[in-house]
């Protein structure tokens, strides 16, 4: 089994290890996992405390520090999830997979960056499989498709009757009839799974090193604030703060792997400035923190009086957060510019919210602009690191496909039965569990941060293998994608 506790009680000997990775989220645990099936000696280090089962997201962030969103209030969240497995301790376990035009967007989508990936779909392929087989996704390995909600059965019928085709989700949950499979004890948004049917870090065991030729230490309670370079191509050291503590740690690394966020590992490259790197690590074109993107989405809501007496709307929901979607507007001559993205089934964190409601969730990967990005702020918080500044507007592009999306979704809640409608109003900007695109890949230095392999470009030992990558957001949620592709990446790297 491999080793987890907190940094104040682990051995000093850092300079055992063959490899350091940076987070312990999706991208981070494969990463780690990846490399120890490989035989190396890893060390994986995250800032955040082990999740309590059943806690919720909000009071779990409670502590970790907010950034400066587009508007200058210091309201955004840059952060997916601060803790031990990162932000698939939250998730809603939806396990889309990419497709071509998420990799190839350039066919309808144009900016001022590339928003290619530089490999295919294909090359993802066998990754996915590893980690649908990993976290048991529901429709695949066998795997019974989990059943539909009462509301999203209701979804079905109505987006049915207007001819749009009607799926089950993927889901990272394993199914109500499994050994120890759901048995709907809570809504599932933005709450930790008490009883681990929903797949997690921890829930599917993807920093243990059993049977592996190598071995995972995961320390946690460590902020690494920077990174030290021995020369202008080669990472020697982290510099990190552990506040339990008040100490300052230096660690050494000969493989250092950075897997935090679209938001932090871009706030930790450009917070590494030295003689050898004055505007940050890997940020010779000043391309680290531009791209970013959050994936535009929103949410419509649906009401009638007559619906509180039914079977469907009259419960409260408990379960898995959506069970029923449609890419039927994924790739259509009917959206703006040919492309737009998915509607699906979204319920309440709140199991009394959706009382007499029905509620769907509709959201695509925006186009990337140099404009919007990250950056650091003047100001510093308790802890003395430079808060995070997000700016980002989306374009008119943008804003068509995702009106098209709340149409088409606002036509579903009628045919469902809904006399009243509601949309809600998208925060996307302020940050979300979406976040990608800030540490570019791609072949040519002058237009990306990394290689396709994720090795920073003119350094032998520093990769970013986290959504950052992600030239194009895509149109569907990333994890999956997330995971993959750091397998892949982390399977090319040298041993």
């Amino acid at each position: 089994m491999s080793a987890l506790q907190h940094i104040t009680a682990a051995s000093t000997n850092f300079a055992k290890y063959d490899a350091v990775v940076v987070g312990s989220g999706p991208s981070g645990a494969i990463t780690a996992r990846t490399l120890a099936e490989r035989g190396l000696c890893v060390l994986v280090l995250e800032f955040g405390s082990i999740v309590s089962p059943g806690s919720t997201y909000f009071e779990h962030q409670a502590p970790y520090s907010s950034g400066f969103s587009p508007s200058g209030s210091l309201d955004a969240n840059p952060w997916t999830a601060c803790c031990v497995g990162g932000g698939m301790a939250f998730y809603d376990a939806i396990t889309f997979r990419y497709r071509d035009i998420d990799l190839k967007p350039s066919k309808y989508l144009s900016s001022d960056m590339n928003m290619d990936w530089p490999i295919v779909v294909e090359d993802l392929d066998e990754n996915y499989r590893y980690v649908e087989s990993l976290l048991r996704v529901s429709g695949s390995n066998g795997i019974y498709p989990f059943p539909e909600s009462l509301r999203g059965s209701r979804i079905f019928e109505a987006m049915a009757s207007l001819d749009i085709n009607p799926k089950r989700i993927p889901l990272a949950i394993d199914h109500p009839e499994a050994v120890n499979g759901c048995f709907a004890c809570s809504p599932c948004d933005e709450r930790s799974c008490p009883t681990d049917a929903r797949a997690s870090v921890r829930s599917r065991r993807v920093l243990d090193d059993t049977d592996f030729k190598g071995n995972i230490t995961t320390l946690y309670g460590c902020f690494v604030y920077l990174v030290e370079l021995s020369s202008a191509s080669r990472g020697s050291a982290l510099e990190c703060y552990v506040p339990f503590s008040g100490e300052s740690l230096r660690i050494p690394f000969d493989r250092l792997f950075i897997c935090t966020n679209a938001v932090q590992s871009a706030a930790l490259l450009l917070r590494s400035q030295s003689p050898k790197a004055p505007n940050g690590i890997g940020n010779e074109a000043d391309l680290v923190g531009r791209g970013l993107s959050f994936k535009v989405s929103g949410y419509s809501v649906g009401y009638s009086e007559k619906w509180g007496a039914t079977s469907h709307f009259g419960a409260t929901h408990k379960g898995p957060h959506a069970t029923v979607y449609t890419d039927d507007f994924y790739e259509t001559v009917d959206s703006p510019r040919g492309i737009a993205g998915l509607i699906y089934e979204a319920n309440y964190a709140q199991a009394s919210d959706t009382i007499g409601r029905l509620r769907l969730h509709y959201l695509i990967g925006e186009e990337s602009w140099m404009a919007n990005r990250v950056l650091l702020d003047d100001r510093k918080d308790s802890f003395g690191v430079p808060y995070i500044r997000f700016e980002y507007r989306n374009s008119e592009n943008d804003i068509a496909r995702i009106r098209f999306l709340a149409d088409r979704a606002d036509e579903i809640l009628r045919a469902a039965g809904a006399k009243d409608l509601d949309r809600e109003s998208s925060v996307h900007s302020k940050g979300s569990s979406h976040l990608h695109g800030t540490a570019r890949a791609g072949d040519d230095p002058r237009m990306s941060v990394v290689d396709r392999h994720g090795r920073i470009h003119g350094y032998d030992n520093i990769y970013v293998m986290d959504g950052s990558v992600m030239n194009f957001a895509g149109n569907s949620n990333p994890t999956h994608t997330i995971m993959a592709n750091a397998r892949r990446m982390s399977l090319s790297v040298g041993i």
